[in-house]
C-alpha cells in the first residue's frame, strides 16, 4: 500500500546521493512511498519496477542496477527471509517522522540475511569487516542494518546454508494453495498449469507473492461470480496468465475492490425514491412505499 512520505530539503546535497546516478536517486525516493512504517518493503525487483515505474518499459531490466548502487552507498539493505526478498531502508527514522506507526508485517533484517546483487548473490558483511575502509564498531552499533559489500557467495562455516525447494515442490505448493482458497479439491495439476506456475517463478515472483495473488483473486467480487453472467473466473490460468495479472491480484489482496452491487443497489434505490417523489408531488416522500425496479419501469409506461 502506497503512503505519503516527506523529502528533506538537504536530500539533494547528501554525499551518498551524489555518488549514485539520477535514476537511483529517484528510485530511492520512490521506495519511501511503498515502505511500511519500519522502512521495510518487498524487494522483488520485477514487482518494484511495475509499481514504481509503470510507464517505463526498460525499468524491469535496469532497476536491479539502481538498487545495487543504493546498496553500495549503504542507503538500503536487500535480504532474504522466509523465502522472499525484502528491502530495509537504512536509518529510516532519520528520513521520516512517523506518527502512530503501524507494526511491520515484514520480517526484520539481521546480519546473517543474504542479499541479492545485480549479477551475483552477496552475503551481509558482519563483524569480521570492522576496521576495513575506516569503519568502526560504532558504525555497526548505530544502525540495525550492517553495512553491505557486494561479493560472490563463498561457503562459510558460520553462515547456515538454506536448502532451496525443488521446482516441483514449489509448483505443488502454489497449486495446493489455489485448491484450498478456491475450493477446488478435485482439480488436477496439468502440464499446462505446471508450466504456467514455473514461468511466473522464473519471472521472479516468489511462492509467497503467487499465494498473495491467489488470495487477491478470491477477494475480487467480479472473479468470484458477482458479474452479469454469475460466473466465477478463478482459474490459475487467469490469475497467473502474465506478470501484470499477478501484480493486479496482489494489489487486490492488499486492498480488495468494492462490491459493485453495493453501488448498484444504492443507485437503484435513489432512482426509485426520485420516481416516487415526481409522481406523488413529494407528499409521501417521508414514507417510502418500497417500490421495486419493475414497478418503476411500469410507471414510466
Amino acid at each position: 500500500m502506497a503512503r505519503i512520505r516527506t523529502i528533506k530539503p538537504d536530500f539533494p546535497q547528501s554525499e551518498s546521493m551524489g555518488k549514485v546516478s539520477r535514476e537511483s536517486r529517484l528510485c530511492f525516493i520512490l521506495l519511501f512511498t511503498v515502505a511500511d512504517d519500519s522502512g521495510r518493503l518487498r524487494g522483488n525487483s520485477r514487482m518494484l519496477a511495475s509499481l514504481l515505474f509503470p510507464y517505463d518499459d526498460d525499468a524491469n531490466k535496469l532497476i536491479d542496477g539502481w538498487l545495487s548502487e543504493l546498496v553500495g552507498q549503504n542507503c538500503i539493505v536487500r535480504y532474504l527471509a522466509e523465502g522472499s526478498e525484502y528491502i530495509q531502508i537504512v536509518k529510516w527514522l532519520k528520513h521520516q517522522k512517523i506518527d502512530k506507526p503501524s507494526a511491520s508485517k515484514i520480517p526484520a533484517f539481521d546480519e546473517h540475511s543474504r542479499i541479492v546483487g545485480e549479477s551475483s548473490r552477496s552475503v551481509v558483511v558482519g563483524m569480521d569487516r570492522i576496521g576495513e575502509e575506516g569503519r568502526s564498531i560504532e558504525d555497526f552499533k548505530n544502525t540495525v542494518e550492517f553495512a553491505t559489500q557486494t561479493q560472490p557467495v563463498e561457503e562459510k562455516k558460520d553462515v547456515p546454508v538454506v536448502k532451496t525447494k525443488t521446482a516441483s515442490s514449489e509448483v505443488e505448493e502454489v497449486f495446493k494453495h489455489w485448491q484450498t482458497v478456491m475450493n477446488h479439491p478435485k482439480a488436477i495439476l496439468s502440464e499446462k498449469t505446471t508450466k504456467l506456475i514455473t514461468a511466473r517463478l522464473k519471472d521472479g515472483f516468489t511462492i509467497g507473492l503467487l499465494r498473495e495473488a491467489i488470495d487477491g483473486c478470491s477477494k475480487t467480487p467480479h472473479n468470484m461470480g458477482v458479474n452479469d453472467r454469475n460466473t466465477r473466473y478463478d482459474s490459475l490460468e487467469l490469475i497467473l496468465r502474465d506478470g501484470e495479472n499477478v501484480n493486479r491480484f496482489i494489489a487486490n489482496n492488499a486492498k480488495p475492490p468494492m462490491h459493485s452491487n453495493k453501488l448498484s443497489a444504492a443507485g437503484n434505490q435513489t432512482a426509485i425514491n426520485a420516481m416516487r417523489w415526481l409522481e406523488g408531488g413529494g407528499n409521501d416522500f417521508d414514507q417510502p412505499q418500497n417500490l421495486t425496479e419493475k414497478e418503476v419501469f411500469e410507471s414510466k409506461e
